[in-house]
């Protein structure tokens, strides 16, 4: 009896020992096996949400890989220097990438359960997205003819884009309809949040559990739902971030003045574009009650501090720590940057979304209306 239980111990001891061995390590591995690169490429591992470079490695023998741990999953660029890239998640786990230098965005991604959804619907919208590239190059084409049939051209490939964009539109929001909710159905809302009637947008936003609507993507979508649109003629809501003295600065500190509420970014062009104008309307304006208060989406805050020097930016400048996620732009409804809200001394927004010349018309206005 002794020897048979000593048998079932050793036996048991084995088997433990035997599935210890089986257990895959922790962190996530990306291992990339990629034909047409010369040896030595470089290639970078960017973290989207962040807006930050993570790893670099270089390409030997047609692979490379990159490793490491995420305590939560995160969408990602690898890309080398002659900007090719590839999109995925990385989440821990095993992900393998088989491709070509020719085709790299779209290379073959498994292993992972973010990335088995990614790439299902990438490939739905692959033949779409690529008719969408030939259509704006030829728009673009249209726009710089000088003959006579441009204008109805032009015309002609704007329907078909729209309906492309449409179709596009459908798919995307079949995967969030249809699919399990994850990381990239939430993320996927996040971006399509404009799109769609707040009815809509409600209902596929209580498909979710609540770890989904609580996180960065669902609490912008939730800050949505809640909140009519501002439009001319409303109250302006109280917003705030932190300044580059790491000091908590709020909007309604410069009340009583006229206040160009500026939404912005360091990689957005249009804005750096208007930033020269607003440092000349706030030098000629601002002793007479004119302020600034500008609010970067920036992911990345060194990027941020880089731009605010740069540009010369003197007057009220904050960043919120969750940058493109922040709900304080979602209070406003901001979709695209630059966005601007023109606001009185009594805290009514009287425009939006004014640049240039337009801008400072509406000044000379209120200053003539106001006797200032």
């Amino acid at each position: 009896m002794n020897k048979i239980l000593l048998f079932l111990v050793i036996i048991s001891i084995t088997t433990l020992s035997c599935n210890e061995k089986k257990k895959p390590e922790s962190g996530f591995t990306v291992q990339l096996n990629l034909t047409g690169f010369k040896d030595s490429t470089e290639f970078k591992l960017l973290d989207l949400d962040k807006g930050e470079f993570i790893d670099s490695t270089k390409i030997y023998d047609n692979r490379l890989n990159f490793k490491g741990n995420v305590k939560e999953p995160f969408s990602a660029r690898i890309h080398t220097i002659d900007n090719k890239y590839l999109i995925l998640w990385i989440e821990n786990g095993e992900i393998e990438v088989q491709g070509d230098f020719k085709d790299f965005g779209n290379s073959t991604i498994k292993g992972t359960p973010l990335n088995t959804v990614y790439v299902k619907y990438r490939e739905k919208q692959k033949i779409l997205s690529e008719s969408r590239d030939s259509i704006t190059q030829l728009m673009i084409k249209s726009m710089s003819s000088k003959s006579e049939n441009a204008e109805k051209e032009f015309k002609k490939l704007n329907l078909q884009l729209k309906e492309i964009d449409n179709n596009i539109f459908k798919i995307r929001t079949k995967s969030i309809a249809s699919e399990e909710p994850s990381l990239y159905t939430i993320k996927e809302l996040y971006f399509l949040r404009n799109d769609f009637k707040k009815d809509s947008l409600k209902l596929l936003f209580n498909r979710f559990p609540e770890k989904y609507q609580a996180n960065k993507y669902g609490q912008v979508i939730n800050t949505y739902i809640q909140n009519e649109t501002l439009e001319i003629g409303d109250e302006y809501l109280d917003i705030s971030g932190i300044n580059n003295e790491g000091e908590n600065v709020s909007l309604s500190e410069l009340k009583g003045k006229y206040v160009l509420l500026d939404f912005w970014a360091s990689w957005c062009g249009p804005c750096r574009q208007e930033n020269p104008n607003l440092v000349r309307l706030y030098k000629k304006y601002n002793k007479i009650g004119f302020d600034i208060f500008s609010f970067s989406t920036d992911d990345n805050i060194k990027s941020w501090e880089k731009a605010v020097k740069k540009d010369s930016i003197f007057w009220t400048s904050v960043i919120d720590k969750n940058g493109s996620y922040s709900k304080m732009s979602a209070l406003y409804n901001v979709r695209a940057i630059p966005a601007s809200f023109l606001i009185n001394p009594e805290g009514i927004i009287i425009a939006k979304n004014l640049r240039g010349k337009s801008l400072e018309n509406k000044l000379i206005e209120e200053i003539e209306k106001n006797g200032l």
